[in-house]
């Protein structure tokens, strides 16, 4: 059993460590420290967005499992604004908005997140 646990869990994390490559990091450890969420989906998945090493930022959905595909923007503001708009889109309740980085009833629209506020 515990040979089955360690071969599920090699899986699973050498996905995310494909998906962070896509991403231009090395390991999910290095994307991870720059993804930020943003807001829930139903059931249980949600909207993340992700500082690349370009300074660009990828936008990306965890519904299924990665590689996930991802949106590119040249700026925070240009990613988190396509965000919101899908957010209003989907008509979702607005205690799902939840932008991590922020302290709370900050402007998301007015400066980048803060990695020491991450959760």
């Amino acid at each position: 059993m515990q040979r089955v646990k360690k071969l599920l869990r090699f899986l699973i994390f050498n996905k995310y460590d494909e998906f962070a490559k896509v991403l231009g990091y090395t390991d999910w450890k290095g994307a991870d420290e720059n993804t930020f969420y943003v807001y829930r989906i139903e059931p249980d998945a949600g909207w993340h967005v992700t500082e690349l090493p370009n300074k660009k930022w990828a936008v990306w959905n965890d519904e299924g499992q990665p590689p996930y595909s991802i949106k590119v923007f040249e700026t925070w503001f240009e990613a988190i604004g396509q965000l919101r708009k899908l957010f209003e889109e989907e008509g979702l309740p607005e205690e799902y908005w939840m932008p991590e980085g922020f302290d709370e009833n900050e402007n998301v629209f007015m400066k980048e997140p803060d990695r020491d506020k991450k959760m």
